[in-house]
């Protein structure tokens, strides 16, 4: 391979170099006379398109760094070694081929294109396939699709669901072609001819095969008939059985509502499904000596309990025999109303104390009857009604008497009031012979305030005075 990319080299190297003859080397000589001026992306790609002429394709080994997966789905790292280091990218379309997640640390075997980024002006390598190192790339896909199953509880015995006694229709999933379902039926006729069985054709190799397995699980699961499955195939390399090392079939099984066997490969062989299943078989012709009991042996049961039960009958049939011999020789057999005397009297006796009993009840009801007639008369509306009138009318005697006493009362305040008024009335006192001196509507007292020539006005009991001062008299 390496000589093919030197010989594709050296061709565009021949294709880009002119021949020298003597036209050319005058040109080339004025060439040379002022230098070539490229710019940044016109020396970039000219650098990448000198690249990718001298490696198409390359194998590269090294260990991966900073692995990161943006949003669109592409994946960006650095691959390296002790001494350098290559960026390189996964696009999310070579994403479907590789069978394992890479991590940082991993030891891998690249296989990709060799470019130039222009936008950084970087040269890297676009993956188009990784395998690792040391452990193989199905063999690491399928440690990491263990542990995240195994960690999401697919494995756990709870979801573990039993397989039937006694089946009578077992569906397969398989090769209609292989070894596997060939095996399978010369089991299941051999041990059990009444059993029939369902086969679901379905690739169990290559492209699509994993789907079609799965489907077929979920086929079977919709026929209510179907009692188990089994899946499975004979042996092969990793590659071979990878089908059923798919996550898609593993939710399938999971899913199932019909218990599953799996049946892939030989012995030493173990896949996803088999830790999924409800069973692991070793073998397809060991899942159907799991699955199916031998007809025979059921009946050589059958017939050996029939028999224990005919004895056990039998031997219960004796002894209730016996049992009755012993009761029919007993003496209220021979004599049989002695049985009936000592209850027939018993029923007397029951008979006159339910007399008795339902007329002290009768009495009893009727007294009660009486009682609740005579409240029922005391409580009566008539009665009731003219039991208020007479308080009503007493009432009416009682409100009246308190009206009355409380004018009287009021009465007498009223006019002790009016002789207290009376005493204090300016009024009274000037009926008496008093009078009010003012001036300027002013009540005199003393003459203080008072000339002589002023003008006074005195109120009397009836009537008043204007008058004129014409002396002072001062108090003696």
């Amino acid at each position: 391979m390496i000589r093919k990319k030197q010989n594709r080299l050296s061709k565009s190297q021949r294709q880009l170099r002119p021949e020298k003859t003597a036209e050319t080397s005058n040109l080339l000589a004025a060439k040379s006379a002022q230098s070539q001026v490229y710019s940044v992306s016109g020396l970039t790609r000219d650098i990448r398109a000198i690249m990718e002429a001298a490696f198409d394709s390359v194998w590269v080994e090294g260990e991966i760094s900073n692995f990161r997966t943006v949003a669109s789905g592409h994946s960006y790292f650095v691959l390296k070694d002790g001494k350098a280091q290559i960026r390189c990218v996964l696009f999310k379309g070579y994403r479907a081929g590789i069978k394992f997640q890479p991590e940082d640390g991993d030891q891998v075997l690249l296989f990709g294109r060799i470019t130039v980024y222009d936008a950084r002006g970087e040269y890297q390598i676009i993956t188009e396939s990784l395998e690792p190192r040391g452990l193989g790339a199905l063999q690491k896909a399928f440690e990491q699709l263990k542990a995240k199953l195994e960690k999401e509880g697919l494995f756990d015995d709870e979801a573990k669901k039993p397989l039937p006694a006694f089946p009578w229709k077992i569906g397969v999933v398989t090769s209609p072609t292989g070894a596997a379902v060939r095996d399978i039926l010369n089991v299941i006729r051999r041990r059990n001819s009444k059993v029939s069985v369902l086969l679901r054709p379905a690739k169990v190799q290559g492209e699509g095969s994993a789907k079609d397995i799965a489907q077929g699980i979920r086929d079977l699961n919709t026929m209510k008939d179907v009692d188990v499955i089994i899946i499975g195939r004979g042996g092969g390399s990793l590659e071979d059985l990878w089908a059923f090392n798919e996550e898609e079939v593993a939710r399938a099984i999971f899913a199932s509502r019909i218990p599953i066997v799996s049946a892939v490969g030989h012995e030493i062989d173990f896949t996803i499904a088999d830790f999924v299943a409800d069973l692991r078989a070793p073998t397809p012709s060991v899942a159907a000596e799991l699955t199916v009991p031998v007809l025979n042996e059921i009946l050589k049961d059958i017939r050996s309990l029939t028999g224990e039960l005919i004895e056990a009958l039998c031997q219960q049939v004796e002894a209730y025999r016996k049992f009755l011999k012993r009761l029919m020789d007993r003496r209220f057999f021979h004599q049989p109303k002695e049985i009936f005397s000592p209850h027939v009297q018993r029923l007397d006796d029951l008979y006159a104390r339910l007399l008795r009993g339902l007329e002290q009840r009768l009495v009893s009801h009727q007294q009660r009857l009486q009682d609740k007639i005579h409240r029922l008369f005391q409580a009566s509306p008539g009665k009731y009604i003219q039991h208020m009138k007479e308080n009503r009318v007493m009432l009416e005697k009682r409100m009246l008497h308190i009206i009355q006493a409380q004018l009287r009362f009021n009465k007498e305040r009223f006019e002790g009031i009016l002789k207290n008024m009376n005493a204090i009335n300016p009024l009274a006192i000037l009926e008496r012979g008093y009078s009010i001196c003012s001036k300027n509507e002013k009540s005199l007292k003393n003459t203080e305030g008072v000339s002589p020539g002023d003008r006074v006005q005195v109120r009397l009991f009836r009537g008043g005075l204007d008058c004129t001062v014409k002396k002072i008299i001062e108090e003696s």
